[in-house]
């Protein structure tokens, strides 16, 4: 049994049949599965492979197969389960392409599995689920499938927010907003693309809890608000394949009795302890992952203020400071995201209402008070020998404890003034210049300028 996580490059493991034939299983389904249907076959017609569709009662054509991925090899549905019961020890090798795999009848089947047959995981929960399993089967951890699609020619900037929410078994919303449209529902799981993606281009923000909807929408640089389908699959893939895109983000929308000072506390002293992100599944994972960010932002600004560091660690560190800080500022985004929903927040024409300061932006300073409070106690500890100094640095300590508290204890008053309507926030979209290829050349003549200035100024 494999030990580790293994990632394995789906493209350079299937190379190995480059150039060949090979029966191809694929089930029936939505929009969601013709997404991966069409980034499957652009894989294969890139590697040369050819394939002949099966069915269940289908003559073996070929002696390797390959299943195309998705999710249908869970307890929900039954097409991939039975197709492998009744033909997985007919051929001398079995492909399951990245797949969710979950339930009790599942692992049996896979603890039955023979070494002819090689998993695809394509999130970290199927993966530990199938390595429960395996005794004999290789498995290992790559995307899915629907992200080999080249989808550059629906490049349209939208307007307005689509809500595409399932109607189906997987859904876990008890009310859906009146405006839904289920676009995944109306295709089948080979069909063409084009009405699919050219509906989600006319959006500017998608907020679905259909994972190839999400997939889809952020492969077309769409904001979207992603929520939890009824068991762990949206969620994983959003940890393995979707975080990456900073206009993801994952809605923790049941969370409503985490969203307090006292749970930002615990998580907050809890990095100290072990300095990574813990990862638990909840929004408690977004305030694990600000404070960790603002720490390392925290390192980074203390080295680029050490006079001995050569010009080339300078600039590198200031690039790490750009990067860190452009994450920060989108976890920070990701968090306001999920408290609107979360705290109820209802934007109002009565502008007295309005709180410039977002909470998630609150939470920010305090988490950088967190670390300001246990730097100061690591300092204290270091001088406990120099009594003046560190009776100094125990009064700063005490004034950042009670700086911590007043602002904790706010913290949760502005949560209530939300969920009672009596004040409102809002989102606004960030306008970037920077990344613009259009307007780089006008940007480098401004910066020349910038530096012809400050070469004149007198500071």
């Amino acid at each position: 049994m494999q030990e580790n996580i293994i990632e394995l490059d789906l493209k350079k493991y299937l190379s190995l049949f480059s150039n060949s034939r090979v029966d191809f299983y694929r089930f029936p389904g939505n929009y969601g599965d013709s997404l991966i249907y069409h980034g499957t076959k652009t894989l294969l017609d890139e590697l040369n492979i050819d394939i002949d569709l099966v069915e269940i009662d289908s003559d073996i054509i070929n002696d390797i197969l390959f299943i195309d991925g998705g999710g249908n090899f869970v307890d929900e549905y039954d097409d991939v389960y039975n197709f492998l019961v009744k033909k997985y020890r007919m051929y001398k090798k079995i492909v399951l392409l990245p797949h969710t795999i979950r339930g009790k009848r599942q692992s049996k089947l896979i603890q039955s599995f023979g070494p002819n047959i090689t998993i695809f995981c394509r999130e970290k929960v199927t993966y530990e689920f199938v390595k429960n399993n395996a005794i004999k089967v290789e498995y290992y951890l790559w995307n899915d499938c629907a992200f080999y699609n080249d989808l550059k020619n629906y490049s349209e900037v939208g307007k307005g927010t689509l809500n595409s929410f399932r109607v189906d078994v997987e859904s876990n919303k008890k009310e859906l907003p009146a405006d839904n449209e289920d676009i995944s529902y109306d295709g089948w799981c080979m069909k063409p693309l084009q009405e699919f993606l050219v509906k989600i281009q006319k959006y500017e923000e998608v907020r679905t809890d259909r994972l190839h909807v999400a997939i889809a929408s952020a492969m077309l640089g769409k904001r979207v608000l992603f929520y939890s389908n009824s068991y762990y699959k949206n969620m994983a893939v959003y940890e393995y394949s979707l975080k990456k895109y900073p206009e993801v983000i994952f809605i923790y929308e049941n969370d409503y009795n985490l969203v307090s000072y006292s749970q930002i506390r615990l998580v907050f002293l809890e990095h100290f302890n072990n300095e990574t992100v813990k990862t638990k599944g909840n929004i408690l994972d977004l305030f694990s992952e600000l404070i960790f960010i603002n720490h390392k932002l925290w390192h980074f600004e203390d080295l680029v203020r050490n006079l001995e560091l050569t010009d080339k660690l300078v600039r590198e560190t200031k690039r790490r400071i750009d990067k860190a800080n452009q994450l920060r500022n989108d976890i920070i985004r990701k968090i306001d995201f999920n408290l609107i929903s979360l705290l109820n927040n209802k934007e109002s024409k009565d502008i007295e209402k309005f709180v410039s300061e977002s909470p998630a932006v609150f939470i920010d300073r305090l988490s950088i008070m967190f670390i300001r409070k246990f730097e100061i106690e690591s300092l204290v500890f270091r001088i406990k020998d120099n009594k003046n100094l560190n009776n100094i640095y125990n009064q700063k300590l005490n004034v950042i404890n009670k700086q911590i508290d007043f602002n904790g204890n706010f913290l949760d008053v502005l949560f209530d003034r939300i969920r009672l309507g009596t004040v409102f926030f809002k989102i606004f979209n960030p306008i970037k210049i920077y990344n613009d290829n259009n307007i780089q050349k006008y940007l480098n003549r401004l910066q020349q300028d910038i530096k012809k200035k400050l070469k004149d100024s007198e500071f």
